[in-house]
């Protein structure tokens, strides 16, 4: 088997997952007029749906654009329904991931963001040193 079929090509790595990364919010934000929304609040906001209605939101947007990003992250001579479907998985999981890739493994934040998020951590921490019996 040639090594070479798997080399990656880093700069074709980064716009994938910067396409992903990029359709994951775009699709979180468009979602969540539907997901805020009072109607769906009360009638299905417990019930488990936003789920398979992100997937297949994201699904559609993949098959319409053909988005294989295991296709091209692999070097596929086309696209693959299961890369797209993969794809759509990825990009329906959220940007709560991409979040902790940019922020945690990469390093990049906002000092806006990081403030506020050792400010938070602050708050929780004295919120546990308040509660009877912690030390």
């Amino acid at each position: 088997m040639d090594p070479s079929l798997y080399h990656l090509d880093w700069e074709q790595l980064t716009e994938v997952l910067a396409t992903v990364v990029v359709l994951a919010f775009v699709i979180e934000r468009a979602l969540a007029l539907l997901f805020e929304s009072r109607l769906f609040v009360r009638t299905l906001g417990t019930k488990g749906v936003k789920e398979p209605i992100a997937f297949a939101a994201a699904l559609l947007v993949c098959w319409h654009w053909k988005l294989d990003a295991l296709g091209v992250i692999l070097h596929g001579e086309k696209v693959q329904f299961l890369g797209e479907i993969i794809t759509a998985a990825v990009i329906a999981g959220g940007s709560k991931a991409s979040l902790k890739l940019f922020r945690d493994v990469l390093g990049i934040e906002s000092d806006r963001a990081k403030e506020a998020r050792l400010t938070a951590a602050k708050g929780s921490k004295a919120e546990v040193a308040k509660q009877p019996g912690t030390p």
